[in-house]
């Protein structure tokens, strides 16, 4: 390996084809001590950085490993080369070196993925949406949850989702920022459709993701709350303690505890009751809209990304199994 510590020479995982890597860093994600079917001892390692992630693996000498094994621990950083290889039709890569990097000098942000957008300013769009809000009760929910400091220390870092949709550090609040904006729109049009239930119920649609996943820089993983609830349930318990104070009238409390019970839309897909009335509609297909447009821009910013030399090239992605289809990137 070089000496230098140049992260510019670093490749990121998207960009590793076949061939060998001279010098990389990269997050561990996941590593345990494997054995082989002859017996042969080795590490199996996902490596990650903020373009995804790659399994590798690292055969030695038990005694190696083993050392390896207690002083590199997930959420290290390590340095590596190794070679590009295809195995059983899964690449890996098949590492020659690898060493626990000295992050002192490293950027830090290389390595997880973040919302591209200030979240400031996404924060701050959601309170002046919430602000604008007519009927002071179910305004009064929406800064319920705004004035709790431990609800905001998450809610400004959670991710939307593990894989699908903003799945990374700042995802829940634009994901929630543009369910808002999104049901704040159909209102334009489908004048029938309350306002302000739509924007209290686009705010409070996915407040349980709060409690679904535990994330570290390195990793997003469900709760047990989260498996064995699911964040629709566990949004709904959220919910009550501040219907309980908001004294809203029965219907309002009723229509406002289905948006969040059915915002899924179908009970295959998590609902627990599927939408009854327009605005419940509206706020799942508000849901939907910014979910599936993440997934489709996503594909062809891979595409892009990943095919900058000839971009015309690979017309279409691959299959994928969120939307059931791959998509054309033409």
């Amino acid at each position: 390996m070089k000496n230098s510590l140049d992260l510019n020479q670093s490749p990121f995982i998207e960009e590793i084809h076949q061939g060998y890597i001279e010098d990389g860093f990269f997050l561990i994600r996941k590593m345990y001590l494997n054995t082989g079917k002859t017996k042969k001892p080795f590490l199996r390692i996902i490596l990650a950085d903020k373009t995804g992630h790659l399994p590798a693996v690292y055969f030695g000498a038990q005694k190696e490993l083993t050392k390896l094994a207690e002083e590199i621990i997930e959420g290290d950083i390590v340095r590596i080369s190794g070679i590009m290889e295809e195995f059983r039709d899964v690449l890996q890569i098949k590492l020659i070196k690898m060493e626990k990097a000295e992050t002192k000098n490293l950027e830090m942000t290389r390595f997880w993925k973040r919302t591209p957008h200030d979240r400031r300013e996404l924060f701050r769009e959601i309170r002046t949406m919430v602000q604008s809000i007519q009927n002071p009760k179910l305004k009064n929910i929406c800064l319920y949850f705004l004035k709790q400091r431990n609800f905001l220390k998450i809610f400004l870092e959670a991710p939307a989702s593990r894989f699908v949709h903003h799945a990374y550090i700042g995802g829940l609040l634009e994901h929630t920022r543009n369910v808002m904006q999104i049901a704040t729109a159909f209102t334009h049009i489908y004048k029938d459709a309350d306002r302000d239930l739509m924007i209290t119920g686009g705010f409070l649609h996915d407040i349980g993701k709060i409690d679904e996943y535990k994330f570290l820089y390195y990793e997003i993983d469900h709760s047990d709350e989260g498996k064995l609830k699911g964040h629709t349930l566990l949004g709904y318990e959220k919910l009550l303690p501040a219907l309980n104070q908001a004294d809203l009238d029965k219907s309002t409390r009723l229509k406002l505890e289905h948006m969040v019970l059915s915002h899924q839309g179908k009970r295959v897909w998590g609902a627990i009751e599927e939408p009854r009335f327009t605005e419940a509609y509206l706020l799942h297909a508000a849901d939907s809209t910014d979910a599936s447009e993440f997934i489709y821009s996503d594909a062809r910013r891979k595409h892009r990304r990943s095919h900058t030399a000839n971009p015309e090239k690979h017309y279409w992605s691959d299959y994928i199994s969120a939307i059931g289809r791959d998509v054309y990137l033409g």
